[in-house]
């Protein structure tokens, strides 16, 4: 089921769907808007079922407790949660509407991409590897955005193309994106999770 969110600043859409109809997804995420920023995370637990659905929820839950926090300090604390683990691979992107600033991070292969007005597609290109607790540095890296931007953060359960890439950015808003997803995804080889938005 796609579930919308409309916000001051941010309009989200996000789906998730198991490998397996019943069985519990591996995949975990979080979004959040407040007065200053939009906080996302998208987390993939390595393997799959309960093991994977509890590494990933970890990382999510130390972002839904400290989104104040930076970037960098999220990372850290995310890896931390991981110990004892199997691992996962995440994405972290935050949005400060004052600055036009996007600032993210990612280890692993959760795909965060940026689609601007002006037509400019950006791949926000993460880290090899995944994170388990081990001691890890973390590159952030920030982008400023044109207002009207859109954004789609996802795990590796979907495939895109550069057309799909390009039909998603052009869509009138997150939850036409989202439906067109949906039905492109019809069938999946691993846990999906996405997040598409709209900043203003």
């Amino acid at each position: 089921m796609i579930e919308n969110n409309v916000h001051y600043h941010v309009d989200w859409s996000t789906f998730q769907r198991s490998k397996v109809e019943g069985q519990c997804n591996g995949d975990s995420y979080f979004a959040k808007e407040t007065d200053d920023y939009f906080i996302c995370i998208v987390a993939d637990g390595l393997g799959s079922g309960q093991a994977a659905h509890d590494a990933s929820t970890k990382t999510v839950k130390v972002v839904e407790e400290h989104h104040n926090k930076n970037v960098d300090t999220l990372m850290s604390l995310c890896n931390k949660s991981l110990q004892y683990t199997r691992g996962a691979v995440l994405t972290i992107f935050k949005v400060h509407f004052k600055k036009n600033l996007l600032e993210y991070c990612g280890v692993g292969n959760i795909r965060l991409i940026i689609g601007q007005p002006s037509g400019k597609i950006v791949h926000a290109i993460p880290k090899s590897g995944f994170l388990s607790g081990k001691p890890a540095k973390f590159d952030v890296r920030e982008i400023e955005y044109q207002a009207g931007f859109m954004f789609i953060a996802y795990s590796d359960g979907i495939e895109l193309s550069s057309p799909d890439k390009r039909n998603v950015m052009k869509s009138q808003n997150p939850k036409a994106a989202a439906s067109y997803l949906r039905q492109k995804c019809s069938i999946i080889a691993d846990d999906m999770t996405f997040v598409i938005g709209k900043v203003t």
